[in-house]
């Protein structure tokens, strides 16, 4: 099926989104991924998608309620009837992906990785199916980590200690059930299962089918990240 992104990406086959928690081995998993030919993977960018989702929603929103019917300009909601809920949106994913992504036209694989979901509450699946329906072939990886470690770990520590575990509980609730609901679109992983061998990602790597080169990824591991 061709995607509007064919036109600027030919070699595009697809967006690979890694969707997290804080100090979870996420920027260890996304250089892990990287090791695939002509992938781009960016870091966080403070979850500007949430904003392009809700913008779109909205707009939805709008355009379903008060613009369900024309209205003249002596209404407050004059002209909502003529709203494009669905190019709108389409408009500022592109916009993402040419000023945030920035991918070489000979991008294989491209997305981003980001830790601030938590806020979305039982939002969370919708802005998903979002980023399914407009981006191409739109992959989501879900990565956990023990909750323990997790509170142990860098900002964490100032946190209370039961509202750090709540948060990853919920969290990891969020990315089983919406694997299990679809599979096809939605992988789990798990910092235990890389953070020594890469060759814990082969289900991932295969998912995506693509081969995991185990040279490349311990390269990766035997290097140190600055975070």
């Amino acid at each position: 099926m061709t995607h509007r992104f064919d036109k600027k990406y030919p070699n595009l086959k697809g967006t690979v989104f890694i969707v997290t928690y804080g100090r979870s081995g996420s920027t260890l998993l996304q250089n892990l991924l990287m090791t695939m030919p002509d992938t781009v993977i960016r870091g966080e960018n403070h979850n500007v998608m949430e904003c392009i989702w809700g913008a779109a929603r909205r707009i939805r929103q709008t355009r379903f309620s008060w613009g369900a019917e024309p209205k003249g300009p002596e209404h407050p909601w004059h002209g909502a009837h003529e709203m494009r809920p669905v190019r709108f949106g389409a408009a500022m994913v592109d916009a993402f992906v040419d000023n945030v992504i920035v991918p070489p036209p000979s991008v294989r694989w491209m997305g981003f990785k980001e830790i601030r979901y938590n806020a979305l509450g039982d939002d969370f699946p919708m802005m998903l199916d979002f980023m399914h329906h407009h981006f191409k072939n739109a992959r989501f990886i879900f990565n956990s980590r023990d909750r323990h470690d997790v509170v142990k770990s860098a900002w964490w520590r100032d946190w209370d200690q039961a509202k750090v575990f709540d948060l990853v509980n919920q969290m990891d609730a969020r990315f089983a059930d919406y694997a299990q609901r679809y599979p096809e679109r939605a992988i789990q992983t798990n910092y235990a299962d890389f953070c020594d061998d890469p060759r814990g990602l082969e289900p991932v790597f295969e998912w995506l089918g693509e081969p995991l080169e185990v040279d490349k990824t311990h390269k990766v591991l035997a290097q140190r990240l600055h975070h």
